[in-house]
């Protein structure tokens, strides 16, 4: 199962920078981004499957395992939210069925669908969703590996110390950006990335890490210096944006499935079977 995951992804990667960097220097195929990014295309349609594979999940966690019951109920909230998004990704079966949208969404929706996260203005939902991935997925758990003392002060912290690997993956997301555009919000995007990126690699200079990590580390900052070289296909479109939340996600199912099986390991839950 392992190797199936790690295939996968891998797959994933190359797909996702090969798309730019195709699109960036073989002009016959300069709309390959566009199109594989394209709305209810290959990587929005990840990441409502991605979305909707944490609530199924999180259901067949609570149905077949015993938890505290607190945990039953973050669980079951973050199944519910992760529904949610889901729904909200296909504009609550619009995207499906093609039905019209009601006077409203069409006069206040950006995109004129039926759904709520398109009432926000695109750039600060983008900064709030992307402040509180930088800081819940990259730096908290970055500082816990880092800082050994701080779980020892803060126990709750312990839930952050996640897997190396799905930090990376996270950082992978944050490779498709508009680098060295005159915007204060993309030059505070990219400042972040590079610097998480910097944190991640005094993380391996410290801590003993396998050759597998330090690969997938040495792949991801690749991908930053062709994204970077890349970075005129992204002007003025919103093809990254489908790319890095697709991995968001992911990383987030990762995450989810990890800390749940860990919760059943440290405290002896039961098998229902």
């Amino acid at each position: 199962m392992k190797t199936v995951q790690s295939l996968s992804i891998i797959f994933l990667y190359l797909l996702a920078i090969g798309s730019v960097w195709i699109s960036a220097n073989i002009p016959q195929y300069h709309q390959l981004l566009r199109w594989i990014t394209q709305e209810n295309g290959f990587f929005e349609s990840l990441s409502v499957l991605f979305l909707f594979a944490i609530t199924a999940y999180g259901m067949y966690a609570l149905r077949r395992y015993a938890f505290a019951p607190w945990m039953r109920w973050v669980i079951g909230l973050f199944s519910l939210l992760t529904f949610l998004a889901g729904m909200e990704e296909i504009s609550w079966g619009q995207q499906i069925f093609h039905f019209q949208s009601s006077e409203y969404f069409l006069r206040a929706n950006l995109q004129h669908e039926t759904n709520l996260h398109n009432l926000v203005d695109g750039n600060l939902f983008s900064s709030v969703i992307y402040s509180t991935v930088y800081t819940l997925l990259v730096f908290l758990p970055l500082f816990v590996k880092l800082l050994p003392w701080l779980q020892s002060r803060w126990q709750g912290l312990g839930y952050f110390d996640i897997n190396p690997h799905t930090i990376l993956v996270v950082l992978f997301a944050s490779v498709f950006q508009i680098y060295f555009y005159d915007d204060f919000g993309v030059w505070m995007d990219m400042v972040t990335h590079l610097g998480a990126l910097g944190l991640f690699g005094l993380y391996l200079i410290r801590k003993k890490s396998s050759i597998w990590l330090k690969l997938h580390y040495g792949f991801v900052l690749l991908a930053t210096v062709i994204s970077m070289a890349s970075h005129e296909v992204y002007r003025f479109e919103n093809m990254q944006y489908e790319i890095r939340e697709m991995f968001v996600v992911l990383a987030v199912l990762l995450i989810f499935v990890e800390q749940i099986k860990k919760e059943r390991n440290e405290k002896g839950s039961m098998d229902y079977r």
